[in-house]
Formats: structure tokens, sequence, C-alpha cells
């Protein structure tokens, strides 16, 4: 661990800022405490423990500099008893060996700590760096993405007015040809026309997508809103869900807005529609989405997402599983042909949270 920081020369300088003042003063509490205490008043037990205090103070300060302090104070340790007793003592001599190892350990422990402090801070100043340029990206890409939005929505709008300009004329020249023939390729020109006014809409569509961040909505509220819009139309729609919110893009409603709509065009004899909640495996939940129309071929249950598959502009579904994506949330279609179809949304744990 001691090659990780630049501590190996701390046996030579200072880690803080040098205390002059302080350090006499622990070595003259220690002169003390072995001139007086233990050579002039032969106390030569309780003593020694109160160099330990000195030694860790001075280990805070200085690292494993404190070593040599350890050194300073197990020798003159050693030489006082030596004068008081004519010999050296095993036990001294232990004393003084825990003076050097306490010192080491001490300060070593504190190089590591300041050693992983400048290597935080470092690090920090790097994030801080990263996150300023990170900013300066993100407001020139929310610049690119403003002027790109303008561009394509004044080129949307310039298409949109050519191509009604393009229909009325079709359909005057319908009104103004009698040839059948000719009847039949303008039918076919207004039908192209038709299906680029629903492409220039589905781009308007598509670029909301991701534009704002996802957030927390109330699934209630949302479906309960979305029944109101609905009553009246000859389909009843029942609501069965918890009180949860469900993180995901803001047209998450446009999502349940196409599973009706596509119940609407494609279900034949749809009379009623209903959402329901239940659990999933890994802690997920499944918002199902029923009707009781004609249902879903086999062969078509997963084409039906594909861009451009169906009999209308092959998009609403499309657009629903790149809207769910967004959030990590999924869709397929698990109905039986015939009895309607049976559309389920799967929720991962922690893209939901119960009120």
């Amino acid at each position: 661990m001691l090659d990780q920081g630049d501590i190996r020369a701390s046996w030579w300088t200072t880690l803080n800022e040098p205390k002059p003042p302080a350090f006499i003063l622990l070595i003259l509490v220690g002169l003390f405490l072995e001139l007086v205490v233990h050579y002039y008043l032969q106390i030569s037990v309780v003593y020694t423990h109160f160099y330990y205090l000195i030694i860790a103070i001075a280990g805070l300060w200085y690292g494993r500099k404190a070593v040599w302090i350890a050194l300073f104070f197990g020798g003159l340790h050693i030489a006082v008893t030596y004068s008081i007793s004519g010999a050296f003592s095993a036990d001294t001599v232990l004393r003084a060996v825990m003076f050097c190892i306490v010192a080491f350990v001490i300060g070593t422990i504190v190089e590591q700590m300041k050693c992983a402090n400048a290597r935080i801070l470092v690090q920090n100043r790097e994030l801080q760096d990263l996150n300023d340029k990170l900013g300066i990206s993100h407001a020139a890409l929310e610049t690119a993405n403003k002027k790109l939005g303008l561009l394509s929505g004044i080129t949307r709008h310039d298409i949109r007015n050519q191509l009604l300009s393009l229909i009325g004329f079709i359909e005057l020249s319908k009104a103004k040809i009698a040839d059948p023939e000719l009847v039949h390729f303008i039918e076919r020109e207004e039908q192209a026309a038709e299906a680029i006014r629903r492409q220039i809409e589905f781009t308007k569509t598509y670029e909301m997508i991701g534009v704002v961040a996802p957030q927390w909505q109330n699934l209630a509220t949302t479906l309960e809103a979305l029944r109101s819009g609905t009553a009246g139309g000859g389909i009843g729609v029942s609501v069965t869900v918890d009180p949860i919110e469900i993180f995901a893009d803001p047209m998450l409603e446009k999502v349940f807005q196409n599973l009706v709509d596509n119940s609407r065009r494609h279900g034949e004899h749809v009379h009623h529609i209903a959402f329901s909640l239940v659990p999933g495996s890994g802690g997920s939940v499944i918002l199902v989405y029923e009707d009781d129309g004609i249902g879903v071929p086999v062969a078509d249950k997963e084409r039906i997402f594909e861009k451009g598959f169906g009999k209308h502009t092959g998009l609403g579904l499309f657009l629903s599983r790149e809207i769910l994506a967004i959030t990590g949330l999924t869709i397929r279609e698990n109905g039986s042909p015939g009895r309607g179809v049976r559309f389920e949304i799967l929720v991962p744990a922690g893209k939901y949270r119960y009120l």
C-alpha cells in the first residue's frame, strides 16, 4: 500500500506545517518524565505510558518521522535505566522497541490517510473539470437541438403547405376529368399525398421522443384521463391498477392512445377495453391492455411493432415501443387470436414506485 501515495519521502519531509513550539514542548515533557520521574524519583514503570501519548501526537503531526522521536526517547530510557541499575534490562529494550513500533504504525496510517485525501482532492478537481466540460457540451447540444427543431419545424410547415396545395389540385383534377382510367390514377396520387402527410405527422411526433427528460407519472391518473376522453365512442374502458407511479417519457399517454386507436381501427367489433396490473418476475410489474376484438394473428405478433406494418399508417405501435424503450420498458402482444388483443407492458424494478 505504501507505493500508492507520494509518501516515500516522508521520512525527511513534513506532512503538515512545522510546529516548532509544540514539538519543543513534546521534547521537554519527555525529558521531564525521564530525568525527573525516572532518574530523580526512581519511578520506572508507569511514567513510560505517557510516552505513547507523545509519540501518537508526533505521529499525527509528522507521520513516520515520529519514529525518530521514539528512538530518541527509547534510547534515553535505556541510557537512564543503565545509569541507575548498571545493566541493560530486557524490559527496557522491549519498551524502546514498542515506542518505535507505535510511532511507525501511527505515522504510516496518517500518511496513508493524507495520501488518500490528496488523491480524492485531485479526483474531485478532475471531476469538476469534466462536469464543466459536460456543462459546456450540454449547452451546445441544447442549442444545436433547438436549431434542428426550428429547422425541421419550418421544413415541415413548408412541405405541409405545398402538400395541401397538391391535394387541392388533385381534387380539382378529379372534378374536371371524366375518364375512369385517369380518375383511377388521380386517386392513386391522392393516396400517395395522404401517405406523405401521415409521414410528416409521424416525424413531428417522433421528434418529441426523448426531448424532455423522463419523469414519474401517476398511472391511475393518466388512464382515468384516457378513459374520460374515450367515453361516448361506443367502447367501455375499465381501469384496475394499483396506486403507482411509472418512470417514463412524458409521451407515455401517447402509448395508451395508440393502443386504443389500434383497437378501434383493427379490432372490428371492440366493445370493451381493460387496463390491469399484475406482478411480474424479478420485482417487475406488468401493465396489461386487453380488448374483446378479433385479436392479432400469431404470425404478426412481433411484426405489428415494425415501422410501416399494418393497414393504416403502421406507425402507432412502432412509436409506442420507442417511447417505452426510453426508460427500459418493453411491450409485447400475448393475446389469443379471435379473442382479442393482450398487450403486456413490462415495467422493471426501479421504474415504478407505490404511492
